[in-house]
């Protein structure tokens, strides 16, 4: 095995760089992806890494084909793919590395840690499903990636890696999650609440990050549908849960409201990518 890293970046601040080095120590190279608009000086000048500034916001799809392509060039034959808010704790990123040399698989597209969050709630729903995995702290098999022709760019950001890992197991290749290993990955404004004796985990999403989402659904649904029912029609129950939390709990319901009927309206147009109005918002 031949393993690098690669990480996505938008507007990063110093904290990212202390995520970073709980894993660069431990890698041949590491290629930063930027989707900023400038050039981030606390981040271009690292050792042992490439970074490649796109001066916008393309989408974590486009970035991960990027750092894959980067990555294959120069011969790897595994990538960790992280993202800018996660990082390893202790020596768990070195051990992670031990483990997969020593249980490597061909038939293994991607290893995985388990993912923690903020939320109790999430973290023990992350446990128990191991049908698809979030893209952060992942080892991918370039190989089988090719294979697969990397993620899908019109989705652009949300459903990114849901899709991959379906579309992986769909081409009978397992996810293998190695539960000795913990990745700390934030996951923004999450908070916890409770009504009338019920627990609800809010992750207060924008109006523009419920498009995509909802969206994206729809179209993941379309594709895997008949491959991974149970999958489809959990995340249509999800989509349910998640309107009631924003009428009960969240702020900009009428905002986000009119997202996901614009979402599920674009899907219906087969609509992909990255609307026009939403681009400059985005950057």
């Amino acid at each position: 095995m031949k393993i690098c890293g690669m990480v996505v970046l938008f507007h990063a601040t110093e904290k990212v760089l202390q995520n970073i080095n709980t894993y660069l120590p431990f890698l041949e190279r590491l290629y930063i992806i930027d989707n900023s608009q400038e050039e981030n000086p606390l981040f271009s000048h690292l050792p042992k890494v490439k970074y490649q500034i796109n001066h916008e916001n393309k989408g974590i799809a486009t970035a991960l084909n990027q750092g894959v392509a980067l990555a294959q060039k120069d011969g790897f034959t595994h990538l960790l793919t992280m993202d800018q808010d996660s990082y390893f704790q202790g020596n768990d990123f070195q051990k992670m590395l031990q483990l997969v040399e020593q249980r490597q698989e061909m038939d293994v597209g991607i290893y995985s840690p388990l993912h923690q969050t903020e939320s109790t709630k999430m973290n023990q729903a992350i446990e128990k499903e191991t049908e698809v995995v979030m893209t952060s702290g992942n080892l991918l098999d370039l190989a089988i990636c090719q294979k697969l022709g990397g993620f899908k760019d019109w989705l652009f950001i949300d459903g990114v890696d849901h899709e991959y890992c379906l579309h992986l197991r769909k081409e009978g290749y397992r996810i293998k999650v190695l539960k000795e290993i913990v990745l700390v990955h934030s996951l923004g404004n999450v908070q916890e609440k409770v009504f009338l004796g019920h627990h609800f985990t809010l992750t207060n999403h924008s109006p523009i990050r419920r498009y995509f989402i909802t969206r994206n659904r729809y179209y993941i649904a379309s594709l895997y549908q008949d491959t991974f029912p149970k999958f489809c029609q959990r995340e249509r129950a999800n989509q349910r849960k998640e309107i009631l939390k924003i009428l009960l709990f969240e702020k900009e319901k009428i905002a986000k409201l009119k997202a996901i009927l614009r979402g599920k309206r674009d899907f219906k147009k087969n609509k992909k990518g990255i609307p026009r109005d939403l681009k400059e918002k985005l950057q």
